[in-house]
């Protein structure tokens, strides 16, 4: 029975969502392993920074941003609950989850959100 080869893991590209992208060699070069690690902490702190700073509309008022959702959370409710916040086909889902308190830390601006044709409003 032969010892599995230990390698280490090395890292080589840093996104600016948080994302650190990682990768190994096996000792005989036959496998080649990824993985992402997230700090999501930056991104939850500007989000609350926003949600601080003004209600959130446009200076038109025409449009007002609502959440900021790091990539750390969206391969997380993809990977663990299988659905994709970014598609349409999901509006309901991601509208509970924004306004679950539970979330909050995902909104960027106080106020109500509804839900009307499958649009978050």
């Amino acid at each position: 029975m032969s010892a599995e080869p230990s390698y280490d893991w090395v890292h080589y590209a840093s996104d600016m969502d948080g994302t650190r992208r990682y990768m190994r060699i096996s000792l005989d070069g036959q496998t080649i392993e990824y993985r992402r690690d997230y700090d999501v902490a930056p991104a939850l702190e500007q989000n609350l920074a926003m949600r601080n700073h003004n209600d959130g509309y446009s200076q038109s008022r025409e449009m007002r941003r609502a959440a900021h959702i790091p990539a750390a959370i969206i391969d997380k409710w993809l990977t663990e609950e299988g659905w994709d916040c970014r598609d349409p086909r999901n509006a309901d889902r991601l509208h509970k989850k924004l306004i679950d308190p539970d979330w909050a830390y995902l909104r960027t601006a106080d106020g109500r959100l509804s839900l009307s044709n499958g649009v978050i409003r």
